[in-house]
């Protein structure tokens, strides 16, 4: 019964994964033939995605980031390929279609509400899938770049663009041996949110109009996303997570 189980699951992610890579291929590549969307690869080139034991670690500007890096890669990547991303259990928890992502072994929640026990072993669960040769994506920051108060914030030299800090997460799954890190910078998706007040205090809401009038439909907002070359770490985890940090920022003003 056990093996019938997981053979069903397996062939329900297949099928996802196909149905998704089929509307990503022909839905994206048109925003990226457009220039609604750019990609850029520092150094080398492109690289190729078909790889695991990957630590792709983004910015965070807004709650889409890693889902459009993800969408625009499907057809490149495999089934076994596919990165596990990691959400916040409480949006997973909040958001139906994160819920629904999740049981496809897509999306990998992590508590942030102070569960000290639940993150440790949650952690030890996304070591275990690099040393089993699967791939991570997270955001190197724990929030909205935008949300951050002025402590946790960092700005780019010339432009003086906000990022957020990042966590020492990051560079914890960056050490481990044979990892290699994939830093890369998103911009442009900060500006789907419009200003609201919420009991006297400025917050941000994304906004669908924005997605699908100035960004999709007439290109009014542009989307950059720029890739780093590979970077092989080791040694103490805060000096790796600064090093992707580092590298992050310095693409802000690119």
């Amino acid at each position: 019964m056990k093996r019938i189980r997981v053979f069903f699951n397996k062939t329900r992610y297949v099928l996802v994964f196909l149905l998704v890579g089929l509307v990503s291929f022909s839905f994206f590549s048109i925003l990226r033939k457009t220039g609604r969307i750019e990609e850029i690869f520092i150094g080398k080139g492109a690289f190729t995605w078909t790889k695991g034991k990957r630590l792709y670690v983004t910015n965070h500007p807004s709650w889409i980031d890693q889902f459009i890096v993800i969408a625009l890669r499907v057809p490149f990547w495999s089934t076994n390929f596919l990165p596990f991303v990691l959400v916040a259990d409480d949006n997973v928890k909040r958001l139906s279609f994160l819920s629904f992502l999740r049981k496809t072994a897509f999306i990998v929640p992590i508590v942030r509400n102070g569960n000290k026990f639940a993150a440790k072993s949650q952690i030890r669960e996304m070591e275990a899938l690099l040393d089993d040769n699967q791939s991570l994506m997270m955001a190197g920051s724990p929030g909205r770049d935008f949300k951050g108060s002025p402590e946790e914030k960092i700005y780019s030299s010339i432009e003086g663009k906000p990022l957020r800090k990042f966590t020492n997460l990051c560079g914890r799954f960056a050490v481990i041996p044979g990892v290699e890190t994939i830093p890369l910078c998103i911009k442009g998706t900060d500006k789907l949110y419009y200003e609201i007040e919420v009991n006297g205090e400025k917050d941000m809401k994304f906004s669908w109009s924005k997605f699908f009038i100035d960004f999709i439909l007439i290109g009014k907002i542009k989307v950059k996303i720029i890739y780093a070359e590979p970077l092989h770490l080791g040694g103490n985890h805060k000096e790796a997570a600064q090093k992707v940090q580092t590298t992050v920022l310095s693409f802000l003003d690119y």
